[in-house]
C-alpha cells in the first residue's frame, strides 16, 4: 500500500486524513446498508438473496477497513500525525458499527431461516 501523507496541510482543499477518514466513512457505510438489507431479506424468507448481500457488503467493507488498517500501521510506525480527529474517531465508530451489523446479519439469516425454514 501507498503511505498516506497524513500531515500535510493543503488550503481549501481536504487534507490526506480527511480523504481517508471519508473513505472509510463512505465504505463501510456502504456496507452497513447492505447488512440491514440482508437482515430484511432473510425476514421475508429469501436466504439466498441475504447472504449474497452479506457477501456485497463485506466486499465492499474491506475497502474501508483497508484505509483503517493503513493509518493504524503508518501510525505504529511513527509516520504521520499523533492527532486523533474527531472525523478520524467518528469514522472508526462507523467502521465499528459496521462490523456489529455483519455478525448480527449472519445470526438473523441463520435465525430466521431455522425459524421460516
Amino acid at each position: 500500500m501507498a503511505e498516506i501523507d497524513t500531515q500535510t496541510e493543503t488550503t481549501g482543499d481536504m487534507g490526506a486524513m480527511e480523504e481517508c477518514c471519508f473513505r472509510i466513512i463512505a465504505s463501510v457505510g456502504a456496507a452497513k446498508s447492505l447488512f440491514i438489507e440482508a437482515i430484511a431479506l432473510a425476514k421475508k424468507g429469501e436466504f439466498d438473496e441475504a447472504r449474497a448481500k452479506v457477501q456485497e457488503g463485506d466486499q465492499i467493507f474491506v475497502d474501508g477497513h483497508g484505509v483503517h488498517l493503513e493509518l493504524l500501521q503508518q501510525d505504529a510506525a511513527g509516520v504521520g500525525s499523533t492527532n486523533v480527529p474527531l472525523l478520524l474517531v467518528h469514522s472508526e465508530d462507523q467502521l465499528m458499527q459496521a462490523e456489529s451489523f455483519r455478525i448480527l446479519a449472519n445470526e438473523f439469516i441463520d435465525l430466521y431461516e431455522k425459524v421460516l425454514g
